[in-house]
């Protein structure tokens, strides 16, 4: 299960990664798209799922992690699943206007914000994705009030701002396509530095908000996977992406590499949960978690 509506990032991307992975077990993946709730909807799903290896979910760190840490799900973070990898790494995502939207910087468009409250609309992927926390954390430290619209993916976020039904988007790292294209236009990044497509433009770490969103694209199945399992779909999986389709695909979405095991990201999630546990406290976005680990 893709936790993301079809023809978005994280299912594009999937699909490429199972080519490989599908010669390597010598048998087919079946995809079902499952957007919603920030991938929580999927991640439910596979939560209950029976522990053989045959129900999987491609998901982003942020769906098993944050999204629950705002809202109510039917799953433990940290018990439910079995991380299996990490694929790739998603680092600079981007708030967007219209091209001919009247905030040609970040600094025009926050300063409209402030003074006008509530007037400002911008859509997400989902509640909880670190595109959504992006702009809360703006809104908590400049004193903002603006709306948010959550959508079951990137494609139904950005075509919303491509229709004018909102004013901005805060949108995943395939952003560039669509500057460059002169659709739409950046006015901020949310990696560790400016991004190497748009380096005039500012990331949020620079100009001090001192956040960085850092989504890993994963697979995990139910908890209690045998331990040959986890290994054969490890194993499986690098061999999806050591194919040209995967390479391509993630280049061509501006992604960068990265591989995690079972064990590596089954850890990385753990001390996520702390990071953002803290962030999302510190901010004002929560009192206590939605959810218990």
């Amino acid at each position: 299960m893709v936790g993301m509506e079809a023809g978005g990032l994280t299912d594009i991307l999937t699909r490429a990664l199972i080519v490989g992975a599908s010669r390597f077990l010598k048998q087919s993946f079946v995809i079902e798209n499952k957007g919603g709730g920030a991938g929580a909807v999927a991640a439910g799903v596979v939560a209950t799922a029976k522990p053989d290896g045959y129900t999987l979910a491609a998901l982003q760190n942020s769906s098993i992690i944050d999204a629950p840490l705002m809202n109510k799900v039917p799953f433990k973070p940290l018990r439910s699943f079995t991380p299996i990898t990490a694929f790739a790494w998603s680092e600079h995502s981007a708030l967007l206007v219209s091209k001919d939207a009247p905030w040609k910087s970040f600094e025009e468009f926050v300063r409209y914000a402030r003074q006008n409250p509530g007037k400002i609309k911008y859509s997400v992927s989902g509640l909880g994705t670190g595109m959504h926390v992006a702009m809360e954390v703006v809104a908590y430290k400049d004193q903002i009030k603006w709306v948010v619209i959550p959508y079951k993916g990137g494609p139904g976020a950005r075509t919303a701002l491509m229709g004018k039904h909102v004013d901005a988007c805060s949108y995943g790292s395939d952003w560039p396509i669509y500057v460059e294209s002169g659709d739409l236009h950046v006015l901020a990044t949310h990696g560790r530095s400016r991004s190497p497509h748009s380096p005039n433009v500012p990331s949020l770490n620079e100009l001090g908000y001192n956040f960085i969103s850092s989504n890993f694209h994963s697979i995990i199945g139910p908890a209690g996977l045998p331990p040959q399992v986890v290994a054969k779909l490890e194993a499986a999986f690098v061999a999806g992406m050591e194919t040209p389709d995967f390479k391509t695909a993630r280049e061509r979405l501006y992604l960068s590499p990265v591989y995690y095991d079972s064990k590596e990201y089954d850890r990385s999630l753990r001390d996520r949960w702390v990071a953002m546990e803290k962030l999302y406290k510190e901010v004002g976005i929560i009192k206590e978690a939605a959810t218990q680990p």
